[in-house]
Order: C-alpha cells, then structure tokens, then sequence
C-alpha cells in the first residue's frame, strides 16, 4: 500500500481489540495482524483502498504506544518498522518504503466493578476504578470511543443487571459494544449482546489475546471491516469519525476460537493466573503444621460451557 495523501472512500480492515504484550515478539505480532486481517482480501480487489488497522487496548501497564510515539524512535526489524504517525494516536506500519497498515492508541480500562471498557482512538490518561456508567461518561468526554467489552464470565449475575441497565438507561451511539475472537465460534451471540443489538447499539470485534507467548498469531484474526473517508494525514481522528458516524456499517471478518483453542487458551491463561498468585507476596503466613494451599498443581479449570447468555460464567 504506497503512501497516499488523498482523501476518498475506503474499506478498513480493522482489528478493534489488539494487545501487544511483553510476552510478545513486537514483529510477529505486527506481521500477524497484516497477515490475518488481509488473508480474505480478493487477488482483484484493489489495495490501496483497503486498509488494516489495529486499535490498541493498552492496560495501564501499557507502553508500547507511548514509548514509539513519546521518544519518536521508531521500532525496526529488516525492512519492518513501526514508527509514530503525524498525528498524536497514530503509529505507521511500514515494510521497506510501503505503508502496509496503522496502529492507533486506546486503553483497557477496568470499572470499579471489574467490567471491561475500552477507549479507543486516543491515549487517555483515565485510571481504573470508576463505577461502569462513569467510565463510559468519562471517556466520552475525552473524545475517545467507548467500548463496553464482552469477556467469559463478566456479563452475568449482578454485573449482568449493570449491563443490562447500561443498555437500557443510556441511547445507541454512546458507546459500542465489543466482542471478541476469544468467544468460540459454536457458541451463540450472549444474551445481553443480541439485546443491546436489538435495541440499536452497533458492535464491533476484536482479537483480544491473551498475555502468553505464541498468542500473538491471533491479532488480527478477528475484526471488522467498515467504509469510510480515510485521511492517511490524520489516521486517529479519521478512526474516530468512522466509529462515531451513525451511517457506519460495521461487519464482522474473521472467525473466532474453536471450542478446543477456547478451553486450551483459556484454561492455560487461568493457569497462568493462579501462578502468579503462587509466586506473590500476599498469603498469609502458614505454620509448620499448617498446609497451604498448592495453586500450582490444583486441576486444570474447566471453561464454560455455552447456552445462550450462559456462556458467561462467574469469574
């Protein structure tokens, strides 16, 4: 995709929920986003209309945005490079003299509730903590994009009644809803999505991977693709044009986990979880003749099982 400084309609190919981790190769993860949102593009489709992009969800932990875009130095290997854009919330993929794509900034954030919302199209400086119809307010203030994120276990029980109120009290255009490739393919769309769907909330869909090395090959394996007017000089803010237009058609690229990828991602980033916890400073202090409790060769959990809304388990 040579650099192009016109302004017309184009189709992108958008994968709206990309981590990079440390666990990760940064170029790997690059080239796998590329790779997969591109691998269903018609040989007669003409590229340089169609354009992949990866919003990032940066935790607060986060810097892989800010540590290209802050220090302006670019990452680089062999002809690859990822370098900060023109405008505050881009970075530019390049491959040799090419454009092949652009990541732009967002955060994960978590409410006081442990729900996820994602803010896309900028850096926000937010914090944790606020109660979930704050967070959503909260980052619409900043003029970035709020995404109410579906993940296994969130959105049931109480914290279900707090979606489910989201939805009901606040108007489509909001917020987004989010889903993500994590979500087995065999599984049907969660109850309080088709609701919020129903009732005119737009969805959109990302790779949402996990902190484990190898997860990287799924960036980009879920997405969307939407048209739109897409300034190369302004990436983010073209980004969020697209998101916030009520005319905008998001539909779903891509394919989601198997069942069988499911339980075995899942169950080794739970695993994952538990030795953490292993290998933390906050148990208690066990006597001599005391048994502490041995995370680490505890079973191996069992993933959900799906029937509707179901899907959600407690986490």
């Amino acid at each position: 995709m040579p650099a192009d400084n016109t302004l017309s309609l184009s189709t992108l190919r958008v994968d709206g929920h990309v981590h990079i981790y440390p666990q990760y190769h940064w170029a790997d993860a690059v080239n796998a986003m590329i790779n997969n949102l591109t691998a269903a593009l018609p040989a007669i489709e003409p590229q340089p209309k169609t354009i992949p992009i990866g919003l990032l969800t940066e935790s607060k932990q986060g810097r892989f945005y800010r540590e290209i875009f802050e220090t302006g130095t670019p990452l680089i290997k062999g002809a690859l490079q990822v370098e900060a854009g023109l405008e505050a919330g881009s970075l530019v993929i390049r491959d040799a003299e090419m454009i092949k794509g652009y990541l732009i900034a967002g955060r994960q954030l978590v409410t006081a509730e442990k729900l996820e919302v994602l803010a896309l199209g900028k850096d926000t400086s937010l914090s944790d903590g606020l109660s979930l119809k704050e967070m959503v307010c909260a980052i619409r203030e900043t003029g970035a994009i709020p995404v109410l994120s579906w993940s296994p276990g969130k959105w049931f029980f109480q914290r279900g009644k707090l979606v489910d109120s989201l939805i009901t009290t606040l108007s489509p255009g909001s917020f987004l809803i989010g889903d993500i490739g994590l979500r087995p393919s065999l599984w049907p769309m969660p109850r309080l999505m088709k609701q919020a769907d129903r009732r005119g909330f737009k969805i959109i869909a990302g790779s949402d991977s996990l902190p484990l090395a190898g997860e990287e090959r799924w960036i980009g394996r879920t997405g969307f693709q939407v048209d739109g007017i897409f300034n190369p000089q302004q990436p983010a803010t073209s980004l969020r044009d697209i998101l916030n237009n009520p005319l905008s058609k998001f539909r779903p690229i891509g394919q989601h986990s198997s069942l069988m990828a499911f339980a075995n991602r899942w169950g080794r980033n739970q695993l994952r979880s538990q030795e953490q916890l292993v290998s933390s400073h906050d148990w208690p202090i066990f006597s001599a003749n005391s048994t502490a409790p041995n995370l680490r060769h505890s079973p191996r959990p069992v993933p959900p099982s799906p029937s509707d809304d179901t899907a959600d388990v407690p986490s």
